[in-house]
């Protein structure tokens, strides 16, 4: 929420890669600004993570830096842990398609307020993460921060689900808004032109 304060009349607030490349799929971000705003994304969540890492220095337990990382929770398998980081992704992009396209107000607000709820309904499983590199990035400061990789293989590769599903996620959001929303309603629209015109030439 805070981020999309600061950064909405500047950027659009493009804090997750997922959601850019979905807005590049959805024709409403250039494909020539995706690589910057990636790069920038990954950056930044790399910068915070050495920030959290070193305002908590003192209280990372015998977890240690690895504690910034996500990790399957109640969910174990492959499957779940994916089906729950595609779903994730997939809510949070339709909303954001909503706020974007709807003009709901306030963004900043509806948005954070959604990224809590999913948090809170599906963060258990394994972190809801939604975000690659909010995901990555930690592991990959945890790692140097250790100068081990156990923040990637500690828990198999689960590292790469949060890393690629909310890609796909993302998409999909992208894709059901586009079909299901924007298409039932330029329906809706020409069915009344329709109905108004027969009515008028009656």
């Amino acid at each position: 929420m805070v981020g999309i304060l600061v950064t909405g009349a500047s950027s659009g607030a493009h804090m997750n890669p997922a959601v850019s490349v979905a807005m590049a799929v959805w024709g409403r971000l250039p494909i020539s600004a995706v690589p910057a705003f990636v790069l920038a994304q990954f950056l930044g969540a790399g910068a915070a993570s050495a920030l959290v890492l070193f305002l908590f220095r003192d209280s990372l337990g015998e977890v240690g830096a690895q504690v910034i990382t996500s990790a399957p929770g109640l969910a174990t398998s492959e499957v779940q842990l994916s089906c729950d980081q595609g779903v994730a992704t997939f809510i949070l992009l339709l909303v954001v398609c909503s706020v974007e396209d709807q003009g709901h107000s306030p963004p900043a607000l509806l948005v954070g307020l959604t990224v809590f709820v999913i948090t809170l309904s599906l963060g258990a499983n394994a972190g809801a993460s939604m975000n690659p590199a909010v995901d990555f990035m930690p592991r990959a400061i945890a790692a140097l921060w250790k100068m081990s990789l156990s923040p990637f293989t500690s828990s198999g590769h689960f590292w790469l689900v949060p890393f690629l599903l909310p890609y796909l996620g993302g998409v999909i959001g992208i894709i059901t808004y586009q079909l299901c929303i924007v298409g039932m309603r330029m329906e809706a629209v020409v069915t009344k032109k329709v109905q108004f015109t027969g009515q008028n030439k009656w």
